[in-house]
């Protein structure tokens, strides 16, 4: 009998326990205002273009997301790293990016001396996220610029957008985010007194998107301060070690494909 009394305590708390998490789940896209760091909310921000546009075309966004970064990883802003950032455009080469960022950060470049550390547009490592593009991601641009007649799917989710977004402005806002990302390479190079690597994975991206229409631009200004080395690579497959798979210098910019 007691098997059976077990057996029945275990079954009821299994029933509470879905009540009580089916109860927890709001149908609604109720706008949420949470600077989150763990990941992306359920629950999508409606933010006003037009701010998050002003906000970022910003310089001080800059301070910011480098702030986010060297609290993650103080060696960012530390005397002698060499710190590396990661740029990509164009199908399949995010994944590239990814794995040369964890070539550098996991194996022997990272107890090296100098030590050296990489980061990207999206965090100071592959698994952390500055809190700044969480909320981005949060804020669903693309999503919301597909809307039709003021309503966006989001997460499964018909949601009505109190602020209307243009695909010229979602990557309007991505460009300008991906701006002040490129912008930090001045903070890191004068905090660390060592130009910033940046390695560029552009192999059949286009002319009119992000990378070269935002970040291209911002690294050539940088490269003739003397605050970046700009690498772009021959192939997917490129190693950050080998010099052979790289093409140097903002000159010698791959021509994008239309």
């Amino acid at each position: 009998p007691w098997v059976l009394v077990l057996a029945g305590i275990v079954v009821l708390a299994c029933i509470l326990a879905a009540s009580f998490l089916l109860g927890g789940i709001s149908e609604t896209c109720t706008p949420v205002a949470c600077d989150c760091p763990t990941g992306p909310l359920l629950t999508p921000v409606f933010t006003d273009p037009a701010q998050k546009i002003a906000e970022l075309a910003d310089s001080r966004f800059t301070t910011k997301l480098y702030a986010e970064a060297i609290a993650y990883e103080p060696l960012l802003g530390a005397p002698g790293t060499q710190v590396h950032m990661g740029f990509w455009s164009g199908r399949g080469n995010h994944g590239s990016m990814v794995r040369l960022l964890d070539a550098i950060n996991e194996g022997p470049a990272a107890t090296a001396d100098p030590p050296n550390r990489a980061i990207c547009d999206e965090g100071v490592t592959a698994y952390y996220a500055y809190p700044s593009y969480v909320r981005i991601l949060d804020e669903h641009w693309y999503e919301r610029a597909a809307a039709v007649n003021g309503t966006a799917m989001i997460f499964g989710q018909a949601c009505q957008d109190p602020h209307p977004v243009t695909f010229v402005q979602a990557d309007e806002i991505w460009g300008e985010y991906s701006a002040r990302y490129t912008d930090m390479a001045e903070m890191i190079a004068r905090a660390t007194g060592r130009p910033v690597k940046a390695w560029c994975f552009v192999e059949g991206a286009r002319a009119n998107r992000i990378f070269s229409t935002y970040e291209l631009p911002q690294l050539q200004k940088l490269e003739e301060q003397g605050l970046v080395e700009v690498c772009f690579a021959r192939n997917q497959q490129a190693d950050w070690t080998n010099p052979a798979d790289w093409i140097n210098g903002t000159a010698n910019t791959p021509i994008p494909t239309g």
